[in-house]
Parts: C-alpha cells; structure tokens; sequence
C-alpha cells in the first residue's frame, strides 16, 4: 500500500509541474507577442526608425537650408623665392611681400584685413652636382654661407580678407580680380584659391535659422510615423546636432572690359545646411 501511495503522490507532482511549465511558456509567449510588434516594423522609407531596444521611441533624422549673399572673400597668396644663400633667399621674399602688402594698400586694403599664415624655409639639395666644399661669406656668419648643389626656398604666404558692404556680388568678384592683379604685379607668384562667405553675425544667424528648419523637419517625420503606428509622440529624448556649411566654388570667367584683368565671378548665395538627429518618445 505505501508503494502505491508513493507512486500516486509521485504522479500527481509530475502533473502539476506540467501545469506550471505549460503556463510558463503561455506568458513567456504572450510577452513576445505584445512587446516584439512594433520592432519588426520596415520604417526606413519614412525617414526616421523605431528604436529595436525600446519600442517606445522613434528615431528621426531633419535637415535645414538656408541661403545668405557673399560679403566677403578670403584670398590666400604667397611669395616664393630661392637661393643658394638662405639670407639672400629670406631677404628677397621680405622685399617682394613688403611690396605686395604695399599694393593691396594702394587699392584700400589696409594692413588689419591681412595675416601670415605660414612662413617656411627649406633646403633643397641638387644630389647631381658633386660634393665641394661649403663656402661662406664670413667665417663668423653662417646664415651667408652657401652649400654647392644646395638651394634654400622660402615660401610666405598670407589671407587677404576682402569686403564689401551693400553692394553685389558682382562687384565683390571684381574687388578680389583687382587684388589678384596687385599682388601679382607686385611680385606674388602663389595665389593658393578663393573662399566666399560672410560676416559672423550673418552667419550665425542664418545658422540659427537652419537650426529651426531641421527641427521642424524631424518633428514633422516623427508626428507623421507615429500617426502610422496609431500611437502619439509624448516629449524629446535627446537631440544631437550635425552643422555642415557649404561653401560655393569660385568661377573663373573671361574678361569683360573692367579694369581687373582677372575676372573672378562671386556666387550670388552661399548655403548654409544644419541636420538633427531626435529621439522622440512615443505611448
């Protein structure tokens, strides 16, 4: 008889751990269900995403443009000059930069719109011509002394900030020909390119403007998958900028009869492009 017992009691212990396990598993399945929906989602077409950790944000993309006029161009020119002296070489480039500053002075660019922004000395060596002996100008005076085969290059090279106020792009292309004309005919033999742009506060301010357009833009993306999902966007979980500006290239026309023989043609807009990213919440 206690065998008996011992077998029932054993059955009914192994009946109701089925009873458990299968319960187990229902609400392991059923949590699945109602939680795995929203991740399996393909919102890539509507510019924003459904984060697969956390069904309860949206994850968007939004960009913005504006567009500003040109008042000012940067210019980058230099001098170069070589010779077996290394004196004699930093001693011309002193005299034709001297001159060139001087003649972008002549045409009303003062000294407070130009900058070095880079002075190097290099020696450059002529392994053809056979090796003799350094010969120098003073025993004392190492600077004057010249190397056979040796050759120093000085390379200055310095920003010309270029402006105008209330008047065209046109005429702002016309001003930077105009410079490059002076300094080349002072003796520049470096113009490195133009960049256009603009005073900071306009910048700043177009910047701010298409900082505002980028988050309409992904507030609009959000709202719009949320409404696809028949759920609403509750508040912002973060928000992380990416600014960009672009720059327009410079053009190079043909001559039209002014006095700058380097026509230079100013884009008539820069574009100035901000882009946010925004985790929304979503219930």
């Amino acid at each position: 008889m206690q065998t008996a017992q011992g077998s029932t009691r054993k059955q009914k212990l192994i009946a109701v751990g089925a009873i458990v396990a299968l319960a187990i598993l229902s609400t392991q399945a059923y949590a699945y269900v109602t939680t795995g929906s929203l991740s399996t989602l393909d919102l890539h077409n509507a510019g924003g995403s459904v984060d697969p950790t956390n069904s309860s944000t949206i994850s968007v993309s939004g960009s913005g443009q504006v567009s500003i006029q040109p008042d000012r161009a940067l210019l980058n020119i230099g001098v170069n000059t070589q010779d077996p002296s290394a004196q004699q070489a930093a001693q011309e480039n002193a005299n034709i930069m001297t001159g060139v500053i001087s003649a972008l002075s002549n045409i009303g660019i003062n000294s407070s719109e130009i900058q070095t922004v880079s002075y190097n000395i290099y020696q450059q060596y002529s392994y053809a011509t056979p090796a003799q002996p350094i010969v120098c100008g003073t025993a004392l005076n190492d600077t004057a002394c010249k190397i056979p085969g040796a050759t120093y290059e000085v390379d200055n090279e310095i920003q010309v900030t270029i402006s105008v106020s209330s008047q065209t792009a046109a005429q702002l292309g016309t001003k930077v020909g105009a410079a490059i004309d002076a300094a080349v005919g002072a003796g520049a033999n470096e113009v490195y390119g133009v960049q256009f742009t603009a005073s900071s506060s306009v910048l700043q301010q177009a910047d701010q403007q298409a900082l505002q357009q980028a988050v309409k833009d992904a507030s609009a993306q959000a709202n719009s998958i949320a409404s696809a999902l028949g759920v609403a966007v509750t508040g912002v979980i973060s928000v992380t900028t990416s600014p960009t500006y672009f720059p327009s290239p410079v053009y190079l026309g043909t001559s039209s009869g002014t006095a700058s023989q380097t026509p230079v043609v100013a884009p008539q807009s820069l574009t100035i492009t901000e882009s946010v990213q925004v985790v929304y919440a979503i219930s």
